[in-house]
């Protein structure tokens, strides 16, 4: 065996590992004065390239004495997903420092897997800018993403509305002709959509209603009716909430197809019900759970088997958050486990 072979093995033994059982790994060095420097890793959803929320958090580790960091692990989702990395510039600080300037720049953002591997090099001013990302999709979101930053400093310089009208009416004419060209991923779209502001996405909405149905389509197909497939249903929904009614043909037709899915979904839960009957199951009398409207949402996806990555995963919250609200229904429910969590809670009416 050649050197030069042998030098390289171990690395394509590690990548081939990595996609066999589904590791992901994320590391690098942190160059700052003070070592044992703290570094977060978020979830985000579409939209949420320049928010700032502790609630956003899945995990966090320390650098070492020298500075360098890692997660390692495989409780990440296997879908395609949207991250940033970041470490406050001052510890004492409670909350999220985000910091995005031409000399300082404490974060970043990342589509990423639950089998793909990001190494972060050093870099003085700009942490975590300098990466080496395995994810194919991310590359292919970097590409056009120049472009996103160009207009998105023209978005905060503008005050004149129909000067911001005609940049996004561009942005979406190029958006398109990008997305049919390179025929990219459902999120690398969803993401750059979620740049702009919502006024211009209302108006093609109308104009153009087949690129966002079609985007939707895709997105139901590869997470699954879940995920960033829901969030960006919500979106849409919020959009045509506000239009007149006039200009509602395509919610309209939207609306046809959720209502058609609604009929089957009351069909199956009238036939889960008869059979439960038939079984002797129900109970008539209702117990109070009185469980919060996050509780209900983990409770519900628990009923449907969901694990509590992809729980955390439906509703952009970390896992110690989702373990924190099942230990508070088994309380609530006085269970000791899911089986009988979800026997008492499916068979017991409530109020």
């Amino acid at each position: 065996m050649s050197i030069y072979l042998r030098r390289i093995l171990p690395f394509i033994i590690f990548l081939i590992g990595n996609y066999c059982y589904g590791q992901y790994s994320i590391s690098g060095y942190l160059d700052t004065p003070e070592k044992n420097k703290r570094v977060y890793l978020c979830l985000l959803k579409f939209d949420e390239l320049n928010a700032i929320g502790s609630n956003q958090i899945l995990t966090s580790t320390v650098t070492d004495s020298l500075g360098y960091f890692s997660f390692e692990g495989s409780l990440l989702s296997d879908k395609h997903a949207l991250y940033r990395i970041y470490a406050n510039l001052d510890e004492d600080v409670e909350g999220v420092q985000k910091y995005d300037m031409e000399d300082l720049k404490n974060f970043h953002n990342f589509i990423f897997s639950n089998k793909d591997t990001i190494v972060f090099e050093k870099n003085k001013k700009f942490w975590f800018s300098s990466n080496s990302n395995t994810n194919s999709i991310d590359k292919e979101w970097n590409a056009y993403g120049s472009y996103i930053d160009k207009l998105r400093a023209e978005f905060s310089d503008f005050n004149n509305q129909e000067m911001i009208k005609q940049t996004t009416e561009q942005f979406l004419s190029e958006l398109k002709s990008f997305v049919l060209e390179k025929e990219t991923h459902p999120l690398t779209t969803l993401i750059l959509l979620g740049s702009l502001p919502e006024s211009g996405i209302k108006k093609d909405l109308n104009d153009d209603p087949e690129f966002y149905v079609q985007l939707l389509g895709q997105l139901n197909d590869y997470y699954d009716n879940s995920s960033y497939a829901l969030q960006y249903r919500s979106f849409l929904d919020d959009q045509y909430r506000s239009e007149t009614k006039e200009d509602l043909a395509f919610f309209k037709k939207l609306s046809y197809a959720l209502g058609f899915l609604c009929l089957l979904f009351l069909g199956g839960l009238v036939f889960l019900s008869i059979k439960l009957k038939q079984a002797g199951i129900i109970q008539q009398t209702p117990i109070d759970f009185s469980l919060t409207t996050q509780e209900e949402k983990v409770a519900e996806l628990m009923i449907d088997n969901k694990t509590n990555k992809e729980i955390a995963s439906e509703l952009f919250i970390s896992l110690n958050t989702v373990k924190t609200h099942i230990r508070n229904l088994y309380a609530k429910l006085e269970v000791s486990n899911r089986t009988e969590f979800v026997e008492k809670f499916k068979n017991h009416p409530r109020d």
